[in-house]
């Protein structure tokens, strides 16, 4: 008797730990999935209030939140800003594309091609982006999955007064990079970063079949520099701070420098240069979808066009905005002018970068 009584106590018992356990994990997985902001039902709030957005950190962080104070207070919704480089972000979202954090992911075009071609990104629906048929036809995604909200050129940025005062020439072609006084004063980036890439492009006179010689003459230059910079936001701090004096950046990065470096000057070396795009694409099987294609129209409507005009610099691409004359006067490139810079096919860039980028990196090492 007392056996059994044992017995039955055991199978009470373990029957209670195992609803005590399954109960735990329930209430583990509901806990993670608010903390991570998945979606446990279609309804979950915490969710439909919050956009994680995977994006770049410096000037350009300041003026998207910027533009999107207005968002969040009308709609309620708390935006996250995430900064990191493109090529990283898109590496996490790879390694996470299971639960993606991020509901979208600025970028620039070519990186938005390779997470288009890895099934990381969802397409535009024009029923919550009405503002996507305002686009020009440059700043749609080849497979809808992403829109442009700004164009840019890299190019050459300089210290006018600086020049002056050394009485060197200003920069005119890709090649006066190599001009020897420029040694230890040359501001580059680290070979993943895009702006390296189309320096590499342009040094290659803009032909992809020629990019060894790009990749030779920039690695040459690579030794004239003190340090390759990690990312745009730290060469940013760097120009701030006066260590270089001349280098290789965007309209987008070095106009609105120039409002606060005496001098500073930016221009586009008489070859032409890579015409890119900042894009903003919305996440496949992101926490929050309809606040992703929100966040996306928002970037597009011509009060945040004319705001990234006037503040960043960037080219519109909502056919509906202008570009004032005094930022015309001051280098911002107009519409047209993206028809005329050298024919680079993206997804020619975008299969081949990962190489140019470890040929680049092997030069920079030797």
């Amino acid at each position: 008797t007392l056996f059994f009584l044992l017995l039955h106590s055991h199978h009470r018992s373990t029957a209670m730990n195992r609803r005590l356990h399954a109960l735990t994990l329930v209430r583990l997985t509901l806990s993670l999935a608010m903390a991570a902001c998945i979606p446990v039902h279609a309804q979950d709030e915490a969710c439909r209030n919050k956009i994680v957005v995977a994006s770049f950190g410096g000037q350009l962080d300041d003026t998207y939140k910027k533009i999107f104070k207005p968002f969040e207070e009308k709609t309620g919704i708390t935006i996250q800003w995430v900064p990191g480089t493109a090529p990283g972000n898109v590496a996490k979202l790879a390694a996470t594309r299971s639960a993606p954090e991020y509901d979208v992911i600025l970028l620039e075009n070519i990186t938005q091609r390779l997470a288009s071609t890895q099934g990381l990104l969802t397409p535009i629906d024009e029923s919550l982006v009405p503002n996507y048929k305002d686009l020009i036809p440059k700043a749609r995604a080849k497979d809808h999955d992403g829109a442009a909200i700004g164009l840019f050129v890299t190019g050459l940025y300089y210290r006018k007064d600086t020049f002056a005062q050394k009485k060197w020439d200003a920069p005119t072609s890709w090649n006066d990079l190599a001009r020897p006084e420029f040694c230890g004063h040359l501001g580059l980036e680290r070979a993943t970063q895009v702006y390296t890439l189309n320096a590499v492009l342009m040094l290659a006179g803009g032909k992809t079949d020629a990019i060894d010689q790009g990749i030779q003459k920039f690695a040459a230059l690579g030794k004239c520099a003190r340090v390759l910079e990690p990312a745009a936001a730290k060469h940013e701090e760097k120009i701030l701070l006066g260590e270089y004096l001349v280098g290789v950046n965007s309209s987008i990065r070095a106009l609105p420098l120039t409002q606060r470096v005496p001098g500073l000057t930016f221009v586009v070396p008489k070859e032409g240069a890579v015409g890119s795009a900042t894009m903003a694409a919305p996440v496949k099987g992101a926490p929050n979808p309809a606040g992703a294609q929100a966040f996306v129209n928002w970037f597009l409507s011509p009060e945040a066009q004319a705001t990234l005009v006037r503040e960043l610099f960037y080219t519109p691409v909502n056919a509906k905005v202008s570009i004032p004359p005094e930022l015309q006067k001051l280098g911002v490139p107009a519409q047209d002018v993206y028809a005329n810079l050298p024919a680079i096919d993206d997804d020619v860039v975008m299969k081949d970068r990962r190489e140019w980028t470890r040929k680049l990196e092997r030069a920079l090492d030797n």
